[in-house]
């Protein structure tokens, strides 16, 4: 409490003025007691005069009455000075000093008066005592004498220092009652205005938790207590607001944070202020927030142009970009929108990778191109077919065979395509995933082997399996393993010419089997080798048709590995022969 500045200004104020006013009004009481002793003496220095009349009047003699001693005598019993005074100014008699040889005081402004008025009044210093004196003077009648009555000046201040003396410490006293009355006043005004001061301040920091100790003057039902509650209740209103609009903020931030598109907010200078996660990822920036252009930091063209419609224009501004991170084509899909961030503009661009999306389109398009390609060719050499038998060549002996023969040869041509087409179609129909179960994999090698051996022996083909002793158990699928093993065998007969060798080689390690199916053939050029599982991809079309495939079987042979939650990777030189290896996990 002693180190509020408001306690102390409070205080003080009321210290002042309390001081102030006890002051004046002392002064004033001083003042007023000083003119009533005054006055009152003035007064019983008149009564004194009218008693002693009795000394002028007219029937009394010297014989008589011995004035001299009683004039003593009264001003011994009255501690004061009197004289008698004859009207023409010969003093009579004094209490002080010797009546003979006083001078006149026909021309004292009290006698003067007296003898005008009956009473007269003078205050002046004294030639016969030397001191600053009160004097009052009567006359009783018209023509009596003048009786005077003095007293000195000292007796009265020094009264009336007494009396100052006793209202200062009086005064003194008051003021510290007083005093302490006001600090303890203050201290119950300055001590909730304090806490409730704080509490606001820290509010005001973002303590929204802060609250004032609802305690002496603050639990009255006064003014101090109405504040202390409301200033209560905005600090709970404002600790449930903050807390919803952080509520809020964290679930936009998480979801922000959490969308496949790239979302970044710029301020008008184009300087990062937030970007979530995929945003970075696509721009190619390490921080959430940077004090660099946004054109500087990404490596995609024409952002600028598009950040600069975007302030242009009332609705979002959208375009498609390219990006220059890696080698392989790229597309951005943007969209701006203009925000007001206090008196600013900033804008807020939404960034969708849609190079995926692109790749599949042209995969779409190369794949209705080459199944209709594919079908068109054998569905035309039908058609030719047909048409030559029915306009007579049917009763041809020589060739209608021939022709027959054909027509079967592209009618199998047809039927492998529509089931590759059929076993693509189901392995994708099962999202990726098969049931797992211990498949022996040596009884499927020897299946493989004695369907594919008369085949390869009519082409002086050798057929080698190499594989270790015991048991070779894999998980996978029995009927989506066979379809692997035969597409790859049937692949690397195709492409290995006459009296070559293809090697099948089965390796085990802890946890996962090798199956590798590799032949001395043509090879695969290194730029065709990573689209050799695309749908119809072919490298060598003439020979491909020649050799009688579909190009779906390796496309077949990858999604059932990866529904097998295996893997495959090919190896290849050309002239030196292909290797596929597939690595599934050992039962």
């Amino acid at each position: 409490m002693f180190r509020s500045r408001f306690f102390w200004r409070l205080f003080l104020g009321h210290a002042i003025v309390i001081v102030l006013t006890i002051v004046t009004i002392g002064a004033l009481v001083v003042r007023k007691h000083d003119d009533d002793l005054l006055q009152r003496t003035r007064d019983g220095l008149r009564g004194q005069a009218a008693a002693l009349s009795m000394l002028v009047r007219p029937e009394a003699t010297v014989q008589e009455f011995d004035r001299e001693a009683f004039v003593r005598e009264v001003a011994d019993d009255t501690d004061s000075r009197v004289t008698v005074i004859r009207r023409d100014g010969v003093v009579v008699a004094d209490s002080v000093a010797d009546a003979a040889t006083m001078e006149t005081h026909a021309t004292r402004p009290e006698v003067v008066a007296a003898l005008e008025d009956g009473y007269g009044q003078d205050v002046r210093l004294s030639e016969t005592t030397g001191i600053e004196t009160l004097y009052v003077a009567h006359v009783p009648t018209p023509a009596s004498d003048v009786v005077r009555v003095a007293v000195g000046i000292r007796s009265i201040d020094e009264d009336a220092a007494v009396m100052t003396r006793l209202l200062a410490a009086a005064g003194a006293v008051a003021s510290l009652l007083a005093l302490v009355i006001s600090a303890y006043i203050v201290r119950r005004i300055a001590v909730p205005l304090e806490g409730m001061r704080s509490v606001a301040a820290q509010l005001g920091q973002g303590n929204y938790a802060a609250r004032v100790e609802l305690s002496g003057a603050s639990r009255r039902g006064d003014e101090l207590g109405d504040m202390a509650r409301a200033l209560n209740r905005l600090g709970y209103d404002l600790s449930q607001r903050v807390a919803n609009l952080t509520a809020d903020q964290e679930r936009l931030r998480a979801m922000v944070a959490g969308m496949v598109e790239g979302v970044v907010a710029v301020d008008e200078d184009d300087c990062v202020t937030f970007s979530n996660h995929a945003a970075r990822e696509i721009l190619g920036i390490e921080r959430e927030a940077s004090d660099q252009p946004l054109s500087e930091l990404s490596h995609i063209a024409g952002i600028d142009a598009l950040l600069t419609a975007a302030r242009q224009s009332d609705s979002a501004a959208q375009c498609e970009l390219e990006m220059s991170v890696t080698d392989e084509d790229a597309v951005v899909r943007a969209q701006a929108h203009r925000f007001n961030d206090q008196d600013s503009v900033g804008v807020v661009v939404v960034l969708q990778d849609v190079s995926e999306v692109r790749r599949l389109e042209h995969i779409r398009r190369d794949f209705v191109a080459n199944v209709s390609h594919e079908l068109k060719t054998p569905l035309t050499s039908i058609r030719g077919y047909v048409e030559t038998l029915l306009d007579g060549a049917i009763d041809d002996d020589d060739h209608n065979v021939r022709f027959l023969e054909k027509i079967e040869n592209n009618v199998l041509r047809l039927n492998h395509l529509v089931t590759d087409l059929l076993s693509l179609a189901r392995i994708e129909s099962q999202q990726g995933r098969l049931p797992l179960q211990p498949v022996d994999l040596h009884a499927l090698l020897e299946e493989a082997l004695r369907r594919h051996e008369p085949s390869a022996l009519a082409r002086e083909q050798r057929l080698v399996v190499e594989a270790p002793a015991g048991a070779l158990r894999v998980l996978g699928d029995r009927e989506a393993l066979t379809q692997v093993i035969d597409n790859l065998i049937d692949n690397a007969l195709k492409y290995t010419p006459d009296t070559g060798a293809v090697h099948v080689r089965v390796q085990q390690s802890e946890g996962s089997t090798l199956l590798e199916v590799a032949d001395d053939g043509v090879g695969i050029p290194q730029e065709d080798q990573a689209r050799i599982f695309e749908r119809f991809y072919r490298v060598d079309k003439a020979r491909s048709r020649a050799v009688g495939g579909t190009g779906l079987g390796l496309s077949i042979v990858k999604h059932l590995v990866g529904a097998m939650q295996g893997t495959i990777e090919l190896q290849s030189e050309p002239g030196e022969g292909s290797a596929f290896r597939i690595v599934l996990a050992a039962a």
